[in-house]
């Protein structure tokens, strides 16, 4: 589910649960089996987890002696899983058929044959958020405000949050360079947030406080990536995530080798959006990313040892 995940594994032969050592770290499992030679294939010493858990709320279960069962709880709630561990195993991830009837259900305003592109009332870009509010944007307001964190710029980690449970951080806007201006002139760069599926983008407004060099800021959603926070979440490799400051287009980077390109539409009640997979190729040690910056239309990709340019317009 989007909060936890549960392994099962059926032994060869019954044992006891006395026979059974399962430590779980933030990051890892060992497992080993006493005096049952037969389960040494499913012993495991440190394996890494293809994300984090939260170890204290993560416990085990022996049935009949015969089917142990792992109960992980996700630290990053929402998370899609590919596989369990770090190294694939090959075992795709099955979804709770509830879950998954409300995760289709939500998409449905994008794949629906029955979409009315025409209709002013179901475009892709809104003016305004209004998947819940029918329309009324002061009642998002009042129901879901906007938070923002505090975070750790190396590990992503909130430190302060302004109310926990409401619409979480997604990703910022490229890097802007330094502004020539005053404090109270300069405009912020928009953040996107999780909303749902989706990513609403926030912009920022400055103007001049009661001191000088003070500047009350005003956020206000500016636009929305649809389907975005659903997309980004099966990314288990995502290393960079950026949006245009001017809502063109927004950018996944992996570890290594590849470049996800999600353009916004073209006009509000367009009913898709271009898509590209740029794939850097493997060149050894220069295969991993390093940085990534937006220069016009040219998207700059900083590999180990190398420069590669990718021109937006030709996508």
């Amino acid at each position: 589910t989007a909060t936890d995940v549960t392994v099962c594994i059926e032994l060869p032969v019954a044992v006891e649960a006395n026979q059974i050592f399962c430590e779980q770290t933030r990051s890892s499992l060992s497992l080993q089996f006493t005096n049952s030679a037969e389960c040494e294939n499913y012993t495991y010493n440190g394996k890494q987890y293809c994300n984090y858990i939260v170890a204290g709320e993560s416990v085990w279960t022996l049935e009949n002696g015969r089917l142990l069962t792992l109960y992980l709880q996700k630290e990053h709630e929402g998370m899609r899983w590919t596989s369990v561990f770090a190294d694939d195993d090959g075992v795709l991830e099955t979804m709770d058929p509830n879950e998954f009837a409300a995760i289709r259900e939500r998409l449905e305003k994008y794949t629906s044959s029955d979409l009315e592109v025409e209709t002013p009332s179901a475009p892709l870009m809104q003016p305004y958020i209004d998947q819940d509010s029918g329309g009324d944007p002061e009642q998002l307001d009042a129901e879901d405000p906007v938070v923002f964190s505090v975070r750790s710029w190396s590990t992503g980690q909130a430190d302060a949050s302004s109310v926990a449970g409401a619409p979480d951080w997604l990703c910022p806007a490229f890097p802007q360079a330094p502004q020539h201006q005053p404090a109270h002139m300069q405009q912020p760069p928009p953040v996107c947030l999780k909303f749902d599926v989706d990513g609403v983008v926030f912009g920022f407004e400055a103007s001049e406080g009661s001191l000088p060099m003070h500047a009350n800021v005003s956020a206000r959603h500016t636009g929305t990536f649809s389907a975005l926070s659903y997309i980004q979440a099966g990314k288990r490799e995502k290393r960079f995530a950026f949006i245009a400051s001017d809502m063109t287009v927004c950018v996944l980077a992996e570890t290594q080798r590849r470049v996800y390109i999600y353009h916004q539409v073209k006009h509000a009640n367009a009913s898709s959006a271009a898509q590209n997979l740029v794939d850097l190729g493997d060149s050894g040690g220069d295969a991993e990313l390093v940085g990534m910056q937006l220069v016009g239309e040219t998207l700059v990709v900083l590999r180990k040892h190398s420069l590669c340019f990718i021109d937006l317009s030709l996508c």
